[in-house]
């Protein structure tokens, strides 16, 4: 992953999510599980655009979700991120 300098967090991709995987996401924000900073940066990105969710996610978070999906775990964040990633294709 290239290094980051100060706050520049790369180009904006948006994730058009539907109502269900962004109360899924804010599950995911509290607890137990592990990345509730990175599953709160997402759902708090998110915005109604042209009638649909979208989350405007930082090229450095769509990195760290591309590598964390890509590993053998299941889980709720994860399978959510792969279901998310998926539809947007």
């Amino acid at each position: 992953m290239p290094k980051m300098k100060g706050k520049v967090l790369g180009k904006v991709r948006e994730l058009v999510i539907t109502q269900e995987q962004h109360t899924k996401l804010l599950d995911y924000t509290t607890g137990t599980g592990g990345r509730q900073d990175l599953c709160q940066r997402v759902y708090d990105s998110v915005a109604h655009k042209e009638g649909k969710l979208v989350a405007r996610v930082y090229d450095a978070d769509m990195v760290r979700i591309g590598e964390l999906i890509a590993r053998p775990d299941t889980g709720g964040w994860q399978d959510l991120f792969r279901e998310v990633m998926e539809a947007n294709k």
